[in-house]
């Protein structure tokens, strides 16, 4: 028996870990353990809490009964167990079983980190789920397990759950400035306003990885590059063998400061060939799909009208969080609008889980070809297409007419009566024209009113 493993499973306890802070992202209710059960994944970007969230899941299971002796947790990521190989995870079943024999009859809860570590994980975990009496969670770094492998290894039968950072709501729980119940009353959100509003302009500059909220500025933004600099050196160039890695981290850099902005990759292109970092669009392409894979950044193309159609306007990229976008900026950019609309992106996308991939677009109006910013709709839902603006304050009429104009003709195209009208600074307040209105909503209570659209 592999003492090490055997050491490990036995020294291991959600006690070291207290306090788990609770996420909101739902994994369902737990299934029972049985043979040929659907695998719960939980993806994300490097350091987002993916461990963290399979413990929450772990105490929530002992909380409703289930006795700590079936509850198998393992992190394949240890130096001594090099190399890791499907033999290494039936050692860890053997030594779990050791230690716990009743637990093989009754069925186990298996939670396994880091599981991409292993050599052949998928035809493993397979052979598991269809062997075992179990019921299966897995994470593990998206240099190696995404959504799109773990679809493939399972052939459906498994489901993944993206974590993204912390959101607006759950900063100000894990900041101990609400409680869940403080975000649940109506009145908490005008009562706590001036705090609410502070608050949501540190998240702005701070964002929302876990591990940087409690370390002064500085730091956090040192912390943060370096996030980058690995899911940049392992999730894409490692993974992918990229021979250039100066290339990569140029254009990584490059993407990221276009947060919030449209990317012409015929422009960049020309700009590192005028440096001497010769490239092509065909390469650039790929990168760009390489950093969306490792959660690094989300790219958001325009809204056609149709499926033969295909968009000329240049996609937007948003960072997968606006305290990761202003840490890795030039020190003279002023960006605060734009981390606005990141931060609004990302919350639009924990919104819609459930609905299909580009649900979230942008789209322009086919009169004066304004943009919105945001686009949500799914043709398999019974809502109506919702439509947001936003920008960081429309306090004047010349700024108002040019943030509405857009939301005005939209609405008279898709026969809509209502949109959305996001301010970083400013009052509620309703536009009307006819039985067209708009609703004008300070950003911070839009993240904290929750779902209500």
């Amino acid at each position: 028996m592999n003492e090490t493993i055997l050491a490990t499973l036995g020294e291991f306890s959600l006690a070291d870990y207290q306090p788990i802070f609770p996420r909101s992202l739902d994994l369902g209710e737990p299934l029972e353990p049985k043979a040929g059960n659907l695998v719960k994944a939980v993806v994300g970007m490097r350091r987002s809490g993916k461990s963290y969230r399979l413990f929450q899941e772990m105490q929530e299971l002992i909380e409703r009964g289930v006795s700590p002796e079936r509850i198998c947790y393992f992190n394949f990521e240890d130096d001594r167990l090099n190399p890791v190989t499907p033999r290494t995870g039936d050692e860890v079943l053997e030594a779990f079983l050791y230690l716990h024999p009743e637990a093989g009859e009754q069925g186990l809860y298996l939670f396994f980190d880091e599981m991409q570590e292993m050599q052949g994980w998928g035809a493993w975990l397979r052979r598991i789920v269809d062997t075992r009496k179990t019921t299966l969670y897995v994470s593990g770094s998206s240099s190696k397990m995404l959504s799109s492998e773990i679809s493939t290894e399972f052939r459906g039968r498994a489901l993944d759950f993206e974590l993204l950072p912390l959101s607006f709501c759950e900063y100000l729980q894990f900041t101990g400035n609400a409680t869940a119940a403080d975000l649940k009353r109506p009145a908490f959100a005008q009562a706590k306003r001036p705090l609410l509003q502070r608050r949501f302009k540190d998240y702005l500059r701070r964002g929302g990885f876990p591990a940087t909220l409690g370390l002064p500025e500085s730091q956090a933004i040192g912390l943060l590059q370096s996030y980058v600099q690995r899911t940049v050196a392992a999730d894409v160039a490692e993974r992918h063998d990229v021979a250039r890695p100066r290339l990569v981290s140029a254009f990584a850099q490059r993407a990221l400061e276009c947060n919030g902005r449209s990317v012409s990759i015929r422009k960049i292109e020309n700009d590192f060939r005028s440096h001497g970092l010769a490239t092509s669009r065909a390469t650039l392409g790929d990168l760009l799909s390489y950093f969306e894979e490792a959660y690094l950044l989300f790219v958001v193309d325009e809204r056609s009208r149709s499926f033969a159609e295909k968009s000329n306007v240049p996609p937007k990229l948003y960072a997968i969080d606006p305290g990761l976008a202003r840490a890795v900026s030039r020190a003279s950019a002023d960006d605060e609008g734009q981390r606005l609309e990141d931060a609004v992106y990302l919350e639009l996308r924990r919104r819609t889980v459930g609905m299909r991939q580009g649900a979230i677009s942008s789209l322009r109006t086919q009169g004066h070809g304004y943009e919105i910013d945001f686009a949500v709709d799914d043709a398999l839902s019974d809502k109506l297409m919702e439509l947001y603006q936003v920008c960081m304050r429309a306090d004047n009429e010349k700024t108002l007419e040019r943030e509405t104009r857009a939301l005005w003709e939209a609405m008279d195209e898709r026969g809509l009566e209502e949109a959305r009208l996001i301010v970083g600074e400013g009052e509620d307040r309703i536009h009307e024209r006819g039985s067209k209105r708009i609703l004008q909503t300070p950003a911070w209570k839009w993240f904290v009113q929750g779902r209500a659209v």
